[in-house]
């Protein structure tokens, strides 16, 4: 078989160039097809702009937005909306280190956000406020691994909040990461360099938004299209449960250990007080030898004494009936 004259090809060779040329193509229409509806989550601090950037995004306010440490939104809320002509789902959820809501209250409404987008979230935007970065903001990313799983770390994305101060003061994201200590530096290196900035309070600044929607878009092709599917959250769930029984059994084996030392501290304090008592039973019976040898040595010597003066007195008696001639 040949592909042109005096240009013999081997069929095998060609065979195996069309399927890969059928996979590539295959490849391609899978990820069109999964990022023809773009699927968000919005995670954050409580007061870093999560909502206003859900509402930004939309090109609507849809989520309540305030700027107190004060959670506003309490549970998981989803938007839909269109950004140059692509369908885009928007989760808003509760803010992290919430003021009113505990630690396992706020875990279990990020959960939820899976199944409102079903299949699966394709980014967590992982909202910060462009300012100083707080020891909170440094234990977000920790928080989301135990919740979602190491898997989550190629789905996030930071976007940060505040591009109005940046221009404020003249500077460039670039001036930014460069004064930023270590901590955030890591944190971006975690999530792979992935990042975008917002100005929420430019609205009307519509190309931010389509230059956020495009390096989802990004991001999505190099996962090949792929999501956070609710079979992660479950290695997540098993994870944190396996976590969780050994944190168990350490404690129960650490609780074992110092009620083993607690036995053998009492065993050790109860010998203690047998050898003491038993000294003491000692001590007791040889004062009581001691004393009962006494008594007996004043009777003995008071029976003598009393033998003593009754021969003393039978002498006088008898020199009295019987006294000496002169």
């Amino acid at each position: 078989m040949s592909l042109g004259k005096g240009k013999p090809c081997s069929y095998t060779t060609v065979a195996f160039a069309h399927a890969q040329i059928r996979k590539i193509v295959q490849q391609e229409r899978n990820i069109t097809l999964h990022t023809d509806r773009l699927r968000i989550v919005l995670i954050g601090k409580t007061g870093n702009g999560k909502s206003s950037s859900g509402n930004t995004i939309l090109g609507r306010r849809e989520f309540k937005a305030g700027s107190g440490q004060k959670s506003i939104t309490k549970c998981c809320q989803k938007a839909q909306s269109e950004v140059d002509g692509r369908r885009v789902d928007v989760v808003d959820t509760p803010g992290l280190f919430d003021s009113t809501m505990n630690n396992e209250e706020v875990h279990e409404e990020l959960m939820k956000c899976v199944s409102l987008l079903a299949p699966g979230p394709h980014v967590f935007l992982l909202v910060l406020k462009i300012g100083r970065f707080t020891p909170e903001d440094k234990e977000t990313l920790n928080l989301m691994k135990k919740g979602f799983g190491k898997k989550s770390r190629k789905f996030t994305m930071i976007l940060l909040t505040g591009g109005d101060s940046l221009q404020a003061d003249g500077e460039s994201i670039e001036d930014f990461q460069n004064k930023s200590d270590d901590s955030f530096k890591k944190l971006l290196t975690d999530c792979g360099g992935r990042y975008h900035v917002f100005n929420n309070h430019e609205k009307e600044n519509h190309t931010q938004v389509s230059e956020l929607i495009t390096k989802i878009e990004t991001m999505v092709k190099e996962n090949g299209g792929s999501c956070y599917t609710n079979e992660m959250l479950q290695e997540a769930e098993a994870a944190i449960k396996k976590e969780m029984q050994r944190i168990l059994k350490e404690k129960e084996e650490e609780m074992k250990r110092q009620m083993e030392e607690i036995k053998k501290e009492q065993e050790k304090r109860e010998a203690e007080e047998r050898m003491r008592r038993k000294e003491e039973d000692l001590q007791r019976q040889e004062w009581e030898q001691k004393l009962e040898g006494l008594e007996k040595k004043i009777k003995s010597e008071s029976e003598e004494k009393e033998t003593i003066d009754k021969k003393l007195v039978e002498s006088r008696e008898c020199l009295l009936l019987h006294p000496k001639n002169p």
